[in-house]
């Protein structure tokens, strides 16, 4: 099973912590696949040409994820200023993105060529890349896109017909319109709700799994990429919802006990 990651790799920025750690949805995504025991991951992106970029290429080396299709590029490394609040929840002001690097690479068709044997393709959808990589899917393929919490139902629907997977972090009221669109399109939709579970849609059925309990939640960040990374793989393999959404759980568990989105 070879598992392709496309094409967020950042940094984020704690200040109130004065720490750095090397992040982004598809970092945190591979790293988590690696975690899992998976062999054959890779990621295709860029970094700046900074020292942030080269803290991304050691972490990536380190975990022995193939990072051949990682460019330098003339553009500061994407970065994202995060704050934690009393509860460990993460948010952000108006100003925390910067998206440099993220949001001037494009895959050239070398890059497309090595996404083509991939068992799993995994993406926010938020990626510049996106609409070309739903024009160049194979049927063979997995593919798994991110909605966040930002892009509402109307983007997915734009969207929905060529992924496989719709992940997303929602709100409770979101949850009968989400229910409604996977029965119509025969689609997998799984929203995530934080300390309330998860929920998957899919074959008209709709599934519910509680959040796995934590003592302490001492930062939220990652906790929905390592999520999607267990939920996807376990899916491929077993096509057991009620198993993808547990795997999905626990991953998501483990993240919330330290800062930032791997363990670093």
């Amino acid at each position: 099973m070879k598992i392709t990651a496309l094409t967020s790799f950042c940094v984020d920025f704690f200040p109130e912590l004065d720490k750095i750690y090397v992040g982004g949805n598809s970092l945190n995504y591979a790293a988590q696949c690696k975690i899992l025991g998976h062999e054959d991951v890779s990621v295709i992106g860029a970094t700046g040409k900074d020292r942030f970029g080269k803290l991304i290429e050691n972490y990536l080396e380190k975990l022995n994820i193939d990072r051949s299709g990682l460019y330098q590029i003339d553009e500061p490394t994407a970065s994202n200023r995060i704050f934690i609040d009393e509860k460990g929840d993460r948010y952000f002001k108006d100003n925390s993105w910067n998206g440099g690097a993220f949001d001037k690479f494009r895959l050239s068709e070398e890059d497309w060529n090595l996404v083509a044997d991939s068992s799993i393709v995994a993406m926010p959808a938020g990626d510049p890349n996106l609409t070309e990589l739903l024009k160049r899917r194979n049927e063979n393929q997995l593919i798994a896109i991110d909605f966040l919490d930002y892009l509402g139902t109307d983007f997915i629907k734009q969207h929905i017909d060529n992924i496989d997977i719709v992940f997303l972090s929602a709100k409770e009221e979101m949850l009968d319109e989400l229910q409604e669109l996977s029965f119509q399109k025969g689609k997998l939709i799984v929203p995530t709700l934080g300390a309330e579970g998860s929920v998957a849609f899919f074959e008209n059925r709709r599934y519910h799994q509680k959040a796995i309990e934590v003592d302490t939640i001492v930062d939220t960040t990652g906790c929905g990429d390592a999520f999607q990374a267990a939920f996807t793989v376990e899916w491929l393999e077993t096509k057991d919802i009620e198993k993808s959404l547990k795997s999905g759980s626990i991953a998501a568990s483990k993240v919330l006990k330290f800062i930032g989105g791997v363990e670093q």
